[in-house]
């Protein structure tokens, strides 16, 4: 499950760039794969966090973006 989650956000983020990862929106372009809940804990273990409660919004860890040279696998 979690390699679905994370690859279906990596599909998100190449095609929308300038859109938030929120545990929302991918909850509903993974087709309902998961729950809320599930998916929130996959972004917390590979993204960073911004934000609080309804505004929060997930963006790809620096050391991530260093390693794979700002391109998305």
């Amino acid at each position: 499950m979690d390699t679905a989650v994370l690859r279906s956000v990596k599909e998100y983020a190449v095609l929308f760039p300038d859109r938030k990862i929120t545990t929302n929106t991918i909850v509903d372009w993974c087709g309902g794969i998961g729950s809320g809940k599930v998916v929130q804990r996959i972004l917390v273990r590979n993204y960073e966090k911004k934000g609080r409660g309804k505004a929060s919004y997930y963006q790809a860890c620096q050391r991530e973006e260093k390693v794979n040279g700002g391109q998305m696998d």
